[in-house]
């Protein structure tokens, strides 16, 4: 199987707001795929409608070559750490991540547990209660929470948010090495310098709409701009 994820005519409209308008794109399986846009160009909603949180209004988008997103098969093989992190701040860490383990009947769910939170350096606050956790923690532990199945494809959106430096260095060279492992990851995030260095190919979307996708070189021949970063090709598909 080549094609890890598939969208044709996806759409999704919310009142009279097209968040998702028509959106056709193809992510190959072991792709690290930048998924770019402003504030309200919909990727929140494309990530939701590729993992079954909302259905789509139209079209079609299926996961791994022939699963239909959303369906309970997709969901087994997939892991997602959403804008909206969605933690029970009474439970420790062990607690919750454990939960998730036994949820998607992980073999040995306690060692597995114990080996994320390790990865994402939790390990030292394991007992303590998620309440008590700095931002930067909870990301941490909402990226724990995506590992739990050890998923074929992740989709995360803004997995960085909150972490200093060392923190988002530490998240980079994980999500390489899981990467270079063979998982595709589909990645949203506003920080262009960090998508720049870790994707290997962008889509960019605006008011719903796909305006551009290609490696960056690729995306400096579309735009013109030969000689720029990511941040001048940014700006000039997204500006209106």
């Amino acid at each position: 199987m080549n094609i890890a994820v598939k969208t044709e005519n996806l759409s999704k409209l919310y009142g009279q707001t097209m968040a998702v308008d028509r959106l056709s794109l193809e992510v190959k399986n072991g792709e690290f795929f930048g998924f770019l846009g402003p504030n309200g160009a919909g990727k929140t909603t494309t990530i939701r409608l590729l993992t079954g949180i909302i259905r789509p209004d139209e079209g079609t988008a299926i996961i791994q070559e022939n699963l239909p997103a959303g369906s309970i098969e997709a969901k087994l093989i997939a892991g997602v750490m959403p804008e909206s992190r969605g933690l029970y701040e009474w439970m420790t860490a062990r607690e919750y991540l454990s939960l998730f383990a036994h949820l998607y009947s992980v073999h040995n769910a306690i060692k597995a547990t114990d080996e994320k939170l390790s990865i994402v350096g939790l390990s030292h606050e394991k007992n303590k209660r998620i309440g008590a956790f700095s931002r930067g923690m909870k990301q941490r532990l909402c990226l724990a929470r995506a590992l739990i199945n050890k998923p074929k494809i992740l989709f995360l959106d803004e997995p960085t948010l909150g972490l200093d430096p060392k923190g988002q260095e530490d998240i980079q060279i994980l999500l390489k090495a899981l990467n270079a492992d063979g998982v595709t990851i589909f990645y949203s995030s506003h920080l262009l310098n960090e998508v720049a260095m870790l994707c290997s190919r962008i889509a960019v979307i605006h008011h719903g709409k796909l305006v551009a996708q290609g490696t960056i070189s690729q995306l400096q021949e579309q735009t013109g701009l030969t000689n720029s970063g990511l941040k001048d090709i940014f700006l000039k598909l997204t500006g209106d």
